[in-house]
């Protein structure tokens, strides 16, 4: 049985160490978010454009957020972007395989670089947003983190965090005081035949999830300091944040 506290990156009070993933999306709103995120990190990678977003975003304190690595075919990262980091020491990568979108390239690449780091989590930022292409491939990543990591890999942006659940029981602790009201279970890859919860306002009990027929969406807590599921499949995880 795993037990997972998805908000706890974002806690200023946490000890908890992550490796940090910056994707292609705005991080002007997301200030407060990267910096909290950044001082968890023990690794910091940006995926292809995601340098120009960590560039642009801290202005004048860029010197103070230097990632370790940048990854990708480089379509979307500025040269000049580049020649920075590169001066400031960043490893840059260039992984032209078409088939793997930008985040799956640059966790594969990442995973190996810190095979020999201790941390806990594996956060990224800028997941959410934009195209629709792009927001289901980014989930379809969490399916492929599976094969390559151990670690939980949770989706931090606009307000909503995301993780995917393999089969078996998990304990999510919901007790941080960071927790929006919403939360949701999505039988995203196949059907789950057999969930069961506890925690939420609507459990399931030994309940099948699918598209077309039952999802759990909007769905919030009871009170407790919990929620238990129990899944036969992979589920995808979703909730709320507040404002840090």
């Amino acid at each position: 049985m795993a037990t997972l506290c998805p908000l706890s990156p974002l806690l200023s009070s946490s000890v908890v160490r992550s490796v940090l993933l910056i994707l292609n999306r705005p991080l002007e709103p997301e200030v407060k978010v990267l910096k909290q995120l950044w001082s968890k990190a023990v690794y910091q990678a940006c995926a292809d454009g995601g340098s120009n977003r960590l560039y642009n975003t801290m202005g004048d304190d860029r010197d103070s957020y230097i990632p370790n690595i940048i990854t990708g075919d480089f379509d979307s990262a500025h040269k000049s972007v580049l020649d920075f980091y590169q001066n400031k020491g960043v490893d840059v990568v260039i992984t032209e395989d078409q088939d793997e979108t930008d985040f799956s390239k640059c966790l594969r690449v990442t995973m190996q670089k810190t095979a020999d780091l201790q941390y806990d989590f594996i956060t990224v930022i800028g997941a959410f947003g934009g195209r629709l292409d792009h927001l289901f491939g980014n989930i379809n990543t969490l399916f492929l983190a599976h094969s390559l990591t151990k670690k939980p890999v949770i989706l931090i942006s606009e307000g909503s965090v995301a993780c995917l659940l393999g089969q078996g029981k998990h304990v999510l602790k919901v007790d941080t005081g960071l927790e929006d009201d919403w939360c949701g279970l999505i039988p995203v890859g196949a059907t789950c035949d057999h969930v069961t919860t506890t925690g939420l306002k609507w459990n399931l009990d030994n309940q099948a999830l699918q598209f077309g027929d039952l999802i759990s969406t909007s769905n919030t807590y009871d009170g407790s300091q919990a929620v238990t599921i129990e899944t036969d499949k992979p589920l995808l995880w979703t909730m709320g944040y507040k404002s840090i």
